[in-house]
């Protein structure tokens, strides 16, 4: 039986290799700049888009939950400030020490820890940060509340652009990164006539302008809180599942492999919701859609491996 730790961690140290973060930080640095450019120039547009949608809700409702909406936010802010102080203050120190190859691997365990840290911390004081967010915007006009409210779904809205524009360019460029890992660990795995490239194309593109439908549709699911979050990651799961499924047995699946494949449903959905994790912590988003793919990846080729009534033990 595969155990999933086995692919959980085998995906996570290729996805931690120095060449697939320099991969990823390629892809998603301008892919950054270019939304964070586009956000400035679209900004007033879609605030006022998004202060129109919202101007139904109750206030008592938009004050209740916007505190959940700003304690989210002030957790990326406090990541972001902690990781550029401690990049400040120690970088000299480490760097003159470590290898240059392992840059890149440092700076992203470190944002790891401190995401984890304060996730720890607002969690512990999650009554006292919520009670005093609450105080504040019940102090605040509706108007300004609001308007807050607005800018902060907003943001929202341009980072799932970017997840999508980071997710649909890695998944159209990512035969040699997969061949790439299929030379390192599946060399006695004999290559077949694949089953139709175009289809994952279609499964792409159609998952694409669905999930944009679908987070529109559910703005309303992020005033209720934790509802919010589970709103959030199902979207980001349902983005990722069927497109990069399809997407790696289009490299390395015959029709039969494929049909086969879709018969585990459950360990298709333990991967996704497992990857789509990272989309909630700055920056670890930039490898959420090689981690996606690597996990998949490892799955199907130990799929085809292995005896297919083995598989289904997973």
């Amino acid at each position: 039986m595969v155990k999933f730790n086995y692919f959980f961690v085998k995906s996570i140290k290729d996805v931690l290799s120095y060449e697939t973060i320099k991969l990823a930080l390629i892809t998603a640095i301008p892919i950054s700049i270019m939304w964070i450019g586009l956000g400035w120039l679209l900004w007033d547009e879609a605030v006022s888009v998004i202060y129109k949608a919202i101007a139904w809700i109750p206030f008592s409702i938009i004050r209740a939950n916007g505190a959940f909406i700003i304690a989210f936010f002030i957790w990326i802010l406090v990541t972001m400030v902690t990781y550029s102080f401690i990049v400040a203050l120690f970088s000299n120190f480490f760097y003159k020490r470590i290898e240059s190859r392992f840059y890149e691997f440092l700076n992203v365990i470190l944002v790891l820890f401190i995401s984890v840290f304060w996730s720890l911390v607002i969690i512990l004081k999650w009554e006292n940060l919520y009670d005093i967010i609450k105080k504040l915007l019940t102090l605040l006009p509706f108007e300004t509340v609001d308007q807050g409210v607005s800018y902060l779904l907003t943001l929202y809205l341009f980072y799932n652009f970017f997840v999508i524009t980071l997710y649909a360019i890695v998944y159209i460029f990512k035969e040699p990164y997969l061949t790439t890992l299929k030379e390192i660990h599946y060399q006695d795995v004999k290559d077949i006539d694949r089953i139709s490239v175009r289809n994952s194309y279609i499964v792409l593109f159609r998952d694409i302008l669905l999930f944009i439908v679908f987070t529109l549709v559910a703005i309303p699911l992020l005033f209720i809180p934790f509802a919010n979050i589970l709103t959030i990651w199902f979207l980001w799961a349902w983005l990722y599942k069927d497109s990069a499924f399809v997407g790696i047995c289009s490299l390395f699946c015959n029709n039969e492999e494929l049909n086969e494949a879709k018969h585990h449903r459950i360990v298709i959905w333990i991967i996704t919701v497992t990857a789509s994790l990272l989309n909630f912590i700055p920056l670890i988003s930039f490898f959420t859609p090689f981690f996606v793919l690597t996990m998949y990846f490892h799955w199907i080729m130990h799929f085809k491996k292995l005896n297919i009534r083995e598989a289904r033990g997973f």
